[in-house]
C-alpha cells in the first residue's frame, strides 16, 4: 500500500471512528424522542424530517469511508470528475501514467480549480492539459473567464489546492486577469 493510500485508510478509519459513529448516536436519540408517547404530532414530524437528514448524511459518509479505502483509478477518476463538472472542459493528456500518490492529490486539486473556473468565471472555455517532460508533470488549467481567482479571506478552495500542491514539494502559479485564469502546477 503506497504511503498515500495509507494516509486514506487512515482518513478512512478517523472518520468511521469519529463522524459516523457520531451521527449514528444522533440518529438513534432522535429515535429515542420518537418513541415517546408525548412527543406532539407535529414535533414529531419535524423529527422524522431531521432523521432522514441525519439517515442521508451518514450515508455520504460511508459513500466517502468507501472512497477513501478504495484506491484510485486517475484517467477514470478524472474522466467522470470533468463529465460531472462541464461539457465546456477540453482535456489532454499527454503523459503515460500518474504515480498513485500524485493522483490522489492532484484530483481533488484538479476538481476544485475546474470547479472554480466553471462556476465563478464565466468562461465559455476551459481547458485542461497534463504533460510530462523532463522536469516532471505540468497541470495547466485555463480558461476565458473574467479573472479573479486569488487568496480571499475566509475562502479556502484556493489555500487547500495550493496546500496539497506543497505536500507534494510541487509548485503552483496563477495567472488572472480580464481575459481569464491560467494555473499551472508542476510537480
Amino acid at each position: 500500500m503506497s504511503n498515500a493510500q495509507s494516509t486514506r485508510v487512515e482518513i478512512a478509519r478517523e472518520i468511521h471512528d469519529g463522524i459516523a459513529q457520531d451521527l449514528v448516536a444522533l440518529g438513534y436519540q432522535l429515535d429515542s424522542v420518537l418513541a415517546q408517547p408525548q412527543t406532539p404530532a407535529l414535533i414529531r414530524h419535524e423529527i422524522r424530517t431531521v432523521r432522514f437528514h441525519v439517515s442521508d448524511l451518514l450515508e455520504k459518509v460511508r459513500g466517502e469511508i468507501f472512497d477513501l479505502r478504495t484506491p484510485i483509478n486517475f484517467a477514470t477518476e478524472l474522466a467522470l470528475l470533468i463529465a460531472e463538472i462541464s461539457p465546456a472542459i477540453i482535456y489532454t493528456n499527454n503523459t503515460k501514467e500518474i504515480e498513485s500518490a500524485q493522483g490522489e492529490v492532484l484530483l481533488p486539486v484538479i476538481g476544485e480549480l475546474l470547479r472554480n473556473a466553471h462556476k465563478h468565471s464565466g468562461a465559455t472555455q476551459i481547458c485542461l492539459d497534463i504533460t510530462n517532460d523532463h522536469d516532471g508533470l505540468m497541470v495547466t488549467i485555463s480558461d476565458n473567464g473574467k479573472g479573479g481567482a486569488d487568496l480571499a479571506p475566509g475562502r479556502y478552495g484556493i489555500l487547500g489546492v495550493i496546500e496539497r500542491i506543497e505536500s507534494l514539494s510541487g509548485s503552483i502559479q496563477f495567472q488572472s486577469g480580464e481575459e481569464g485564469t491560467t494555473v499551472t502546477i508542476r510537480l
